[in-house]
């Protein structure tokens, strides 16, 4: 009796990762090992494309990277799975291996960053220096004004001709006002669903870019990847709850300097940045000082990692060899971080 292919399965050890196939040889079902690969996660796409059987592996660079004597036990194997007349043939679609997708921010959700984000950073009596603070301009007789100081209102320590001492300004000079925070917010959001959508494609052994990510990962598992858009969500919830994104993980901070690099790139052209189309874009909001600055991100100052080494290492690291970029990083304890429902 031939032997009949029922379904791929992959088969995973601390040093090997196979595709098996379930196979009928008269007597019973069998596993038999049909071909080793590098990583489980090779394993897992060549099982996905070979249970749908509807031609995939013409668009995976992941088969078409495969040694010869490989891709040609999988082919063989390939054609003696069993036709659709066969009433076992739906068993295959089971042992297809699918990601759990979470629920992805929404790049174009309302969310009120001019009240998350407010430009004014004075304290609540006010400062000498401003004049846009409500508690001064009221003694003044200036009567209410928002809550804001310069540049939408005055504040003279910011001022091109300071004459005062800037270590008395209680302002915050480089921050993350509305529009910063809004833009990127949308970067992270829109990324994040770029990622997912790379580690989707990863599962079927599609190779393509993945956003501007550093070259040194884009050879982790598709798992990394979920975990590197949980992190976008992770950023976009301290946004949309007020609070400056300080990273808690090497992961984050390398999240959140592309999504601001990528939102800056995709507004400059041949003439440079765009700041016209920029101020256009975000008109609805106030301005502020750091707007649109990667200096205003001021807290990539605060760390020792190695996070730059990572992004400009010429090497590719190998698929789970950078897992600890999830760590919490020790200096997150000065910025303690409140637990998202």
């Amino acid at each position: 009796m031939p032997r009949n292919v029922l379904a791929f399965v992959p088969q995973h050890t601390t040093t090997k990762s196979r595709i098996m196939a379930l196979v009928d040889k008269g007597s019973g079902l069998e596993i038999d090992a049909v071909a080793t690969v590098d990583w489980p996660h090779e394993a897992v796409a060549i099982c996905n494309i070979l249970n749908v059987d509807d031609g995939r592996e013409a668009l995976s660079g992941l088969w078409v990277s495969l040694p010869a004597s490989v891709k040609a036990n999988l082919e063989k194997v390939q054609e003696e799975r069993v036709g659709e007349a066969d009433g076992r043939y739906p068993l295959a679609s089971l042992f297809i291996t699918e990601l759990d997708i979470p629920e992805l921010p929404d790049p174009d959700a309302f969310i009120d960053w001019a009240k998350l984000f407010p430009v004014a950073q004075c304290p609540p009596g006010g400062c000498d220096w401003c004049e846009g603070c409500p508690g001064h301009s009221k003694s003044r007789g200036d009567g209410e004004v928002v809550n804001q100081c310069a540049p939408g209102g005055s504040c003279s320590c910011q001022s091109e001709d300071l004459e005062g001492d800037l270590d008395d300004c209680m302002c915050g000079l480089w921050d993350v006002g509305p529009r910063w925070a809004a833009a990127i917010y949308k970067s992270l959001a829109e990324i994040s669903e770029v990622i997912v959508s790379h580690a989707e494609d990863l599962m079927w052994g599609v190779e393509g870019p993945a956003v501007g990510f550093p070259r040194s990962l884009v050879a982790q598992a598709p798992q990394f990847y979920l975990r590197l858009a949980q992190t976008c969500m992770d950023l976009c919830k301290e946004l949309e709850s007020g609070r400056v994104p300080v990273p808690h993980t090497i992961a984050e901070l390398i999240m959140l300097d592309e999504a601001a690099r990528s939102y800056l790139e995709g507004r400059t052209g041949g003439d440079g940045l765009d700041r016209d189309a920029m101020e256009k874009e975000m008109g609805h909001l106030p301005e502020a000082h750091g707007d649109f600055e990667m200096d205003a991100l001021w807290m990539f100052q605060f760390t020792d990692s190695d996070w730059i080494d990572i992004v400009e290492a010429d090497t590719v690291f190998d698929p789970h060899t950078m897992d600890r970029v999830f760590d919490t990083l020790p200096e997150a304890k000065d910025w303690p971080r409140p637990q998202h429902a």
